[in-house]
């Protein structure tokens, strides 16, 4: 990496301003004053400014997947293709999914090498909206929509109702706090199975644009609003 980069890489000034720094002799690379913007830094290279350390800041990947059917983010799942093959031509190496989505979960996922902005939103109790098109095994009453927003033991719906254009065993849901895997289980024991949930909006990500089975980085924009959720 170009010197002037680096430098900018660490948060301490611009690229503009790190020229003039190297132009006053005020950064030494192991020691010794560099003055070059293009001044190849290696990994074991030790950068100053007036003596003190530069270490460049670690870059993050974000990708975002509308992930299509039979896939799933955990590698033990036998039943299921592993959601790391979909993305080979990407480099998984280092990445893992925000969330547990299984093989009947479709729709936005993110996977991330931030480690700690998984930790962050899988921390309990923190409220993340996510908005669902569920797709069950039979017809949802008004009554049990009642019921499932009534639930607040393990997850908290903030809405849920039938969706114009869709048959009545379809339901959309917007929830802040639980998991897909809790929403499942809820809805076992009122009585359904759910054949598809389609997660169309996760901490101020949508998947506009973005067909079933594609995949592309978060614009910087993007990373930002999702970090403003949290």
């Amino acid at each position: 990496m170009r010197l002037n980069k680096y430098i900018a890489h660490t948060g301490h000034c611009t690229r503009r301003e790190a020229s003039r720094l190297l132009a006053r002799g005020e950064i030494k690379v192991n020691g010794e004053i560099v003055r070059e913007e293009a001044y190849r830094v290696m990994e074991d290279d030790q950068v100053t400014h007036l003596d003190k350390p530069l270490q460049a800041q670690v870059e993050y990947r974000y990708l975002l997947i509308n992930k299509p059917k039979h896939f799933s983010t955990d590698i033990e799942d036998k039943d299921s293709k592993y959601i790391m093959g979909l993305i080979k031509k990407e480099d998984p190496s280092g990445l893992v999914a925000v969330d547990h989505m299984g093989p009947k979960s479709v729709g936005l996922l993110l996977l991330t090498s931030d480690t700690t902005l998984v930790e962050k939103l899988s921390e309990k109790g923190r409220k993340i909206r996510r908005v669902y098109l569920v797709k069950l095994d039979k017809e949802i009453e008004e009554s049990d929509i009642k019921k499932l927003l009534k639930e607040r033991k393990t997850l908290t719906i903030e809405s849920a109702s039938h969706v114009d254009g869709h048959e009545p065993n379809h339901i959309g849901i917007e929830m802040t706090i639980g998991s897909e895997d809790i929403l499942t289980g809820v809805l076992n024991r009122m009585g359904f199975e759910i054949e598809r949930i389609d997660r169309s909006y996760y901490a101020g990500l949508t998947k506009k644009d973005l067909k079933r089975g594609w995949i592309r980085p978060l614009q910087e924009m993007e990373e930002r609003m999702m970090k403003h959720f949290i």
